[in-house]
């Protein structure tokens, strides 16, 4: 069974694998704040079937690259996913000071992915 897993997802190339797991985990915390404002348990379970989808993806990039860049990859791309899930669809608000954050946040991560 795991070498089944292994060889359909070794088709996919590490960028498209990360981002699919990306794109889960975003789609989780879609869910799970559906969840935390109307309480419904089909939200919960999306969100967490999603983030199961985002390890399902994620694991296999582990053979092909390392940790760190993958990791790094994916954080950017879910982070920016974060942040528009969180200010275009749910109005979320944030300080200057938190601003500030994010994007510094976002650069020292950038800068890292490419010196990596």
């Amino acid at each position: 069974m795991i070498n089944a897993y292994i060889a359909l997802l070794g088709a996919v190339p590490v960028t498209g694998l990360i981002v699919l797991a990306a794109l889960s985990v975003i789609a989780g915390d879609y869910a799970a704040k559906m969840w935390s404002v109307n309480g419904s348990g089909l939200y919960l379970v999306i969100a967490l079937i999603s983030y199961f989808f985002s390890g399902f993806f994620y694991i296999p990039t582990l053979l092909r690259e390392g940790l760190i860049v993958t990791s790094v990859v994916w954080l950017v791309l879910s982070t920016a996913g974060f942040l528009i899930i969180g200010a275009l669809i749910f109005k979320e608000l944030l300080s200057s000071i938190q601003i500030v954050a994010i994007f510094l946040g976002i650069v020292s991560i950038s800068i890292l992915l490419l010196h990596t």
